[in-house]
């Protein structure tokens, strides 16, 4: 009996994940937030499918598919960050010099949203400014200065905010990503 719930929650997940997959990056964004006490127990667990579809989404809508899909880790022991995009100096299968790890567990889908693109910002300057940086005579770069920061007008027009961090205490009592 258990094994049919467990399966039967696990068709109603994938369900709710391809129903996602129907909204733009702004309309994602301005979803209904689900309450407190929920979000709490970690509630939001994005599947596969909705990991590489809202990389591909952002990847379109933000940095006109101009970044090559790293290897994407979610795994359930990144308790000490969020997500962490990593840089490489050789190409992996994927033709990206990146990957990027994010954890399993998430207070709502906006906030995994915001993740992901954060390390995608990081992707772009390992990727794209890395080469550019290195035919200048300089090291490759990934971090929270100027070059990071170029991209928050361009994701702020999708409801998205740019941050170094996320304080958890001030998410609770905003509910607002851009105070938290």
């Amino acid at each position: 009996m258990y094994l049919v719930a467990v399966y039967l929650a696990q068709k109603l997940m994938v369900k709710y994940h391809m129903f996602l997959t129907q909204y733009s990056l702004s309309e994602l964004m301005d979803l209904e937030l689900p309450p407190i006490h929920e979000q709490k127990r970690l509630c939001f667990r994005p599947s596969r499918h909705f990991v590489h579809h809202t990389y591909e989404l952002i990847n379109y809508e933000v940095f006109g598919n101009e970044l090559r899909k790293p290897k994407i880790l979610v795994q359930s022991h990144r308790r000490k960050y969020w997500g962490m995009c990593s840089g490489h100096t050789y190409r992996t299968i994927t033709g990206s010099f990146c990957t990027i790890d994010m954890m399993d567990k998430w207070f709502c889908m906006q906030w995994f949203v915001t993740t992901l693109a954060h390390e995608m910002v990081h992707q772009y300057q390992w990727d794209i400014l890395g080469p550019e940086r290195q035919d200048d005579g300089k090291d490759w770069l990934m971090s929270h200065g100027p070059s990071f920061h170029a991209f928050k007008t361009d994701l702020v027009e999708h409801d998205i905010p740019l941050k170094t961090a996320h304080s958890q205490r001030r998410w609770f009592k905003y509910q607002d990503l851009f105070k938290s």
